[in-house]
């Protein structure tokens, strides 16, 4: 066992590690759903009049007995945790009376203890440079058909299922694509063309002044497209035609931000200025948007609120680039909304324009927790209670969203596809390994590094960094979106260029900071 695979050990089994645990001044308990556990958790079970203490028997996976007893039905699994080895748990408490007599069973969990971090010399080394691999996903999506087909036709290819969700879709290509143009200048002319085209096309499916949504380009689309096509593969698409999910129109907006920068072209700022208009007038006291919205109405169609840093980045970029006070009014206003919601709750909400709007706790995911970690990290780096946060932040995000051992297996007779791991989880509603939700945590674990100089964090940052150089096809450059297959390369139908893009993106800064510290 290596340093900081040690170090790590020592973390886990730790008194009191469960990020934001619940019961603490009145805190909700966030893991109500959750199934699967790195720190020490603990669960609410309530309290009856008569009973005085708790035991609690946790049988491992070999059926081996860990006991103690507390006097709350609320109590840290701390006492045994060291001794409970990787795998399925069944845990019972059963409430005593005063003479430590049975009176009832208090409640059940059944849960999968994850192995801890072993160190990043227990995997295999990086198969490339970190900048290498961004330039190969780069290259990959400059050369993929859908891609090219902007370029050869200005409209999206019509059996393309992804296409579906342009805000989503289409955007970020625009974005790679100014990014790609850097890093080859041989293709630079082309990558911009290409770019242009894309961002033409959304601003011609854009809703127009007058409408109800007017210059929110749409979340779901099927224009130009085969619907039945790619309604095999993008079912979520088809049912939610003419709804516009709140958190994708800043998306587009970042993008055209990015190719205004590029190319000077006006109307491109112009559009994304219109965007930002939008969220001036309708932004909620709290701080927010409701998320889904009627597109023939304008009307919401939902109480969840958007929980997204886009709009922090994008408001911020605003500021930076106009100088009005305006934006950095609204970023600050979604900021605290972040802040003062999910930071006292952690009702970190899954919101996806595939997955359907959730309840308190059902679907938790870690990306705004990340982004929240980032933004600590540039912006309040001298803050303590924040830098706490952060710590905390991401000790929730290791806890349920990352894999260093094998993927839990709650029927161990059943067969199932490899799972490859290490990696990051994306969501209670897709708990699976992804390369974008590997690549997000990584950053945010080099950004604690960068917060706090404790190498723990960065050892873990570039342990899932060689992982996704290991994943990637290095001789087509693409990064399989889920990684699971015996090659972890499923072909196009679960393939999602959007994450493809994102990898490159956290790659690129991934080698610019080691470049930068000398890190290896």
């Amino acid at each position: 066992m290596d340093q900081y695979a040690a170090q790590a050990l020592l973390e886990y089994n730790g008194e009191e590690t469960m990020a934001h645990p619940g019961g603490v001044g009145g805190r909700p308990y966030w893991n109500l759903s959750s199934s699967q556990f790195m720190f020490a958790p603990k669960f609410y079970f309530p309290k009856l009049p008569k009973e005085r203490k708790f035991r609690y028997t946790a049988k491992d996976k070999n059926g081996a007995l860990h006991t103690f007893v507390s006097e709350s039905p609320e109590a840290s699994l701390a006492p045994v945790w060291g001794e409970i080895p990787e795998g399925l748990v069944y845990l019972t408490v059963e409430a005593l009376d005063r003479e430590d007599n049975v009176l009832h069973l208090a409640g059940v969990r059944t849960f999968y203890k994850c192995a801890p971090f072993p160190g990043r010399t227990a995997y295999p080394p990086k198969a490339c440079t970190y900048r290498e691999c961004a330039l190969m996903a780069l290259r990959y999506v400059y050369r993929d058909h859908a891609v090219q087909y902007w370029l050869e036709h200005g409209v999206p290819q019509p059996d393309y299922a992804h296409n579906a969700y342009p805000s989503k879709t289409i955007a970020s290509i625009v974005r790679a694509m100014i990014a790609y143009a850097k890093l080859e200048p041989a293709n630079a002319e082309n990558a911009i063309k290409l770019a242009r085209r894309a961002a033409d096309y959304l601003l011609s499916i854009t809703p127009a002044e007058g409408e109800p949504l007017a210059f929110l380009p749409p979340t779901y689309s099927f224009e130009g497209l085969d619907a039945e096509a790619v309604g095999k593969v993008a079912p979520a698409a088809e049912g939610c035609l003419g709804t516009t999910m709140m958190i994708y129109p800043v998306s587009a907006a970042g993008a055209f931000v990015d190719l205004y920068e590029a190319t000077g072209d006006k109307k491109y700022w112009e559009a994304a200025l219109r965007i930002a208009e939008y969220y001036k007038k309708t932004i909620l006291p709290c701080g927010s948007w409701y998320l889904l919205f009627d597109g023939k109405t304008g009307k919401p169609l939902t109480n969840n609120i958007c929980i997204e840093f886009r709009f922090v980045e994008f408001f911020h970029k605003l500021h930076d680039m106009t100088g009005d006070k305006v934006w950095q009014e609204l970023e600050l206003a979604h900021f605290n909304y972040i802040k003062e919601t999910c930071l006292k709750t952690y009702k970190w909400e899954g919101q996806f324009e595939d997955v359907k709007v959730s309840g308190n706790y059902r679907n938790l995911t870690h990306f705004a927790a990340n982004k929240m970690i980032g933004y600590i990290a540039n912006h309040m780096s001298d803050n303590r209670e924040m830098v706490a946060e952060a710590v905390d932040l991401m000790r929730y995000v290791e806890d349920q969203f990352v894999l260093w051992g094998e993927f839990p297996r709650w029927d161990p007779n059943a067969k199932m596809e490899p799972h490859h791991t290490p990696a990051g989880l994306e969501q209670y509603f897709c708990y699976v390994p992804i390369d974008s939700s590997t690549t997000t945590i990584l950053t945010a674990f080099t950004n604690m590094y960068r917060l706090t100089g404790e190498r723990l964090y960065l050892e873990k940052a570039l342990t899932l960094a060689d992982t996704v150089t290991r994943r990637m096809d290095l001789e087509t450059g693409q990064s399989p979106t889920f990684w699971v297959g015996e090659n972890c390369a499923e072909g196009k139908r679960n393939y999602w260029i959007n994450c493809q893009i994102h990898v490159a993106f956290s790659m690129r800064d991934m080698a610019e900071f080691t470049e930068a510290e000398g890190i290896e």
